[in-house]
């Protein structure tokens, strides 16, 4: 969703004057109305900037019915979502994903399975927040983005039943059920879906010697996905007394998959002299993949929170997730040759690999607002991370797979454990119109990784490190419709199990890549500064930053003599620079119209570098250059919602995106539009939806990457245009009759969602 700012009564309201007469689950939030948060009000507020975040209303957008959380990601401005569901912020990928204000056993190397599983639908706000203070984990160079699923705790019970479907063969339902009352809150959703995707690919590669073009290899690829998965979620508050909430809550996943690919990868010589070169094919490596997965996901969360007296809580969490993942590719070829003396190569390949994540989380959080003009933060935080993933292979000379033996140069099992304790401190503090919110956080972290072989020979590291992280944020009102800010915060990002593993991966015939274990966190210090203003009808947001990063963790590739693959890994390169300027314009044209104008510009410089790495196998030395590079691109985006008689909405999105830098080469401009209809029948208890993503099918990823041995275009999708469908129902009753505790939980909805969710890391 862009970053939509709804102005339906033009009006600009203080957070001070919107939240007043609340007697507890405040939290930070406190010490940011001090500070002075500006909101964009109207039916229900679509953006919200705040001191340290953004926040996004994804309840209403019409692009997002019937898809998932990585739909819903990919609408949000300044984020993108790749065709493998990996996420960046502001062009990078050094962002931590939540759910709820927490990691809930989100890994970089799960979230993007995990993304596609759960329905938009449950999703009440995504947060952006781009400069965390030194509350958060300082992990993320670019921000955080925390993905609020949906809790009412209006009185009485109430729910909906929710069922679509769409041109490509998916399907889904949800059920949602609420009920609150003066002494017990109880939510549970269940979400069946089946999904069915075509994606593919396309690779040109030329080999170079010498600065002459001396053979390439071509490929193209369609991949046939299908899967099913459940959803669950269920949680329950009780209010023991008005001072202590006790709350337990979990979300479980389940989810099933297979998948066929073709392709064939056509090798070849080229004849003659510059700039007349022929092509020659010498062989056909044709490769057809069949992969099956099942994956779990469990989260489980105990809560107690404790108001000492009104702005003076203490809070406990304790949390514990799971994730397991199976998959069995089997990777089938058979090479033949343009030269009828040599005979066809078949082979069968069977690749079992188990991911086996766990992960335990502690935080106590105490918060106090010690006068109007003051308040204090302070806290600790333990995470416990283990990781246990065994890849087995097998191989066969045979096209069918029989007389399988083990393939021991492929066989692996990585450990992976890190343990990180945190304790921060922040004071906030005003004076008259300028608001002043310092912090700092201190992370202790030990990371122990082991890789196993075959033979049960190992290969591992130990690491800790200790660093801080200091923040500093400063806020002016010049009145209520016009406020600047500006925000200093430390930030790192540190390596994950996979990088880390130094087994070589060959799923792609042309392609090798592998782990480097010696990998070092990079650090960042960000600077950004925000400025909004609204005047009647029209909304203008401007935001820029700055954020200079060292030991620049980067993907390399290069190519070994006498070998056609090329090999990737990564390494802590050199330094960079990221820095850019957001706008968000919003214009509201009488009561059918609402156009929302979004563009940003980066800046990206990286500078060159020149490394000699021991190649793993071969052995040989190789090194490893690039020149300095630069490079200014930008994303545009607009979004039109007209509000039609008879319950009508339609919603029309056009997104662009220019050329951009990547390590040795760039990705080439691209382009969408997304289209949405909504009618609402029986005062809005029957809903139905139509869209389309992707109206124009050409949201393609597109990249070009070079060395002084070979040249590399590259192409892919992860799914065609389709048509979604979609029929919700609502249903309950609710009960006017409540009491002092459950009017100020209702008055505070938002709030309290936002503690839940927005607050704990």
């Amino acid at each position: 969703m862009l970053f939509v700012a709804f102005v339906l009564t033009g009006q600009v309201m203080a957070q001070g004057k919107a939240r007043r007469g609340k007697a507890q689950g405040k939290s930070l939030i406190d010490s940011i109305m001090m500070l002075s948060e500006v909101t964009v009000t109207g039916q229900k507020s679509a953006v919200k900037l705040e001191v340290d975040r953004k926040t996004y209303d994804v309840s209403n957008d019409l692009s997002n019915i019937g898809g998932t959380a990585s739909d819903a990601l990919e609408n949000i401005p300044s984020v993108e979502v790749d065709n493998d569901g990996n996420i960046s912020l502001r062009g990078s990928s050094s962002v931590e994903v939540w759910i709820n204000g927490r990691a809930s056993g989100l890994t970089s190397d799960n979230r993007g399975t995990i993304l596609q599983q759960i329905p938009a639908e449950s999703i009440d706000r995504i947060e952006v927040i781009d400069n965390p203070s030194a509350k958060f984990s300082a992990e993320g160079s670019a921000g955080i983005i925390n993905i609020i699923l949906k809790r009412d705790r209006k009185a009485g019970y109430y729910g909906s039943v929710q069922a679509g479907f769409n041109t490509a063969g998916g399907a889904n339902t949800n059920v949602n059920l609420n009920t609150s009352s003066k002494t017990l809150d109880a939510y549970a959703s269940i979400g069946y879906r089946h999904r069915e995707d075509e994606s593919g690919s396309k690779t040109e590669q030329d080999f170079y010697s010498n600065g002459a073009a001396t053979g390439f290899q071509n490929s193209t690829s369609v991949s046939d996905q299908r899967g099913n998965n459940l959803f669950l979620r269920a949680g329950v508050t009780l209010h023991a007394t008005q001072k202590d909430d006790l709350s337990l809550s979990g979300m479980y996943m389940h989810g099933g998959s297979n998948s066929f690919s073709h392709t064939p990868y056509r090798y070849g010589n080229y004849e003659g002299t510059a700039p007349s070169l022929t092509p020659v094919i010498t062989r056909v490596l044709d490769r057809t993949t069949t992969g099956r997965g099942r994956s779990n996901m469990a989260n489980v969360e105990f809560n107690y929170r404790h108001s000492f007296a009104e702005k003076h809580t203490l809070d406990f969490i304790l949390s514990h997730s799971t994730w397991h993942n199976n998959n069995n590719n089997v990777y089938q070829d058979r090479t033949t040759y343009t030269d009828e003396t040599i005979p066809t190569v078949e082979s069968y390949q069977l690749r079992p690999q188990h991911i086996r994540n766990r992960s335990t989380e502690m935080k106590l959080d105490y918060e106090n607002v010690l006068s109007p003009k003051v308040s204090l933060q302070a806290g600790y935080n333990a995470k416990f991370n283990r990781e246990n993933t065994p890849q087995e292979a097998w191989r066969s000379d045979s096209y069918d797979g029989s007389n399988l033996q083990p393939d021991e140069a492929y066989y692996n099992r990585f450990l992976y454990d890190m343990d990180t304790h945190a304790w921060y401190a922040n004071v906030t503090m005003k004076f008259g119109k300028f608001g002043v919110m310092a912090g700092l956080r201190g992370e202790y972290w030990k990371v122990s990784t082991e890789s196993y072989d075959y033979d049960e020979n190992s290969y591992g590291f130990k690491k800790d490190f200790f660093q801080l992280f200091p923040s500093l944020f400063l806020s002016y009102q010049f009145t209520q419709s016009d406020q600047l800010q500006l925000n200093v915060t430390r930030r790192l990002k540190r390596p994950w199990g996979g990088q880390l593993n130094s087994f070589m991966d060959t799923r792609n015939a042309s392609s090798v890549s592998f782990g480097n274990p010696e990998l070092t966190p990079e650090y960042s210090f960000s600077y950004q500064l925000n400025y909004l203003r609204t005047w009647d009808n029209h909304s203008l947001l401007l935001s820029a930053y700055y954020r200079p990063t060292t030991d620049v963790i980067q993907r390399i590739k290069y190519m070994i003599d006498g070998d056609e693959r090329t090999f990737q890994t990564n390494m802590n390169l050199t330094e960079c620079i990221n820095s850019g300027l957001e706008m968000t314009l919003k214009n509201k044209f009488g009561r059918i119209l609402e156009l929302t104008t979004t563009a940003s510009a980066f800046y990206y410089k990286l500078d060159a570098f020149n490394y000699t790495l021991t190649d793993p196998l071969m052995g040989r030395l190789i090194t490893v250059s690039g020149n300095s590079e630069s490079r200014f691109s930008w994303n545009a985006r607009m979004q039109a919602n007209f509000t039609l008689p008879h319950n009508f909405s339609v919603q029309l999105k056009g997104n662009y995106r220019s050329k951009r830098l990547i390590t040795q080469g760039s990705r080439r401009p691209s382009y969408s539009m997304d289209i949405g209809v909504r009618k609402s029948f029986f005062n809005r208890k029957l809903t139905l939806a139509l869209n389309c993503r992707d109206l124009l099918d050409s949201k393609r990823n597109k990249s070009e990457t070079e060395s002084e041995t070979f040249y590399q275009y590259s192409e892919n999708w992860r799914h065609a245009r389709k048509f979604n469908f979609t029929a919700t129902w609502a249903f309950g009753k609710n009960n006017n009759k409540k009491g002092k505790r459950q009017r100020e939980d209702e008055s505070e909805d938002d709030d309290m969602q936002r503690y839940d969710g927005g607050m704990e890391e």
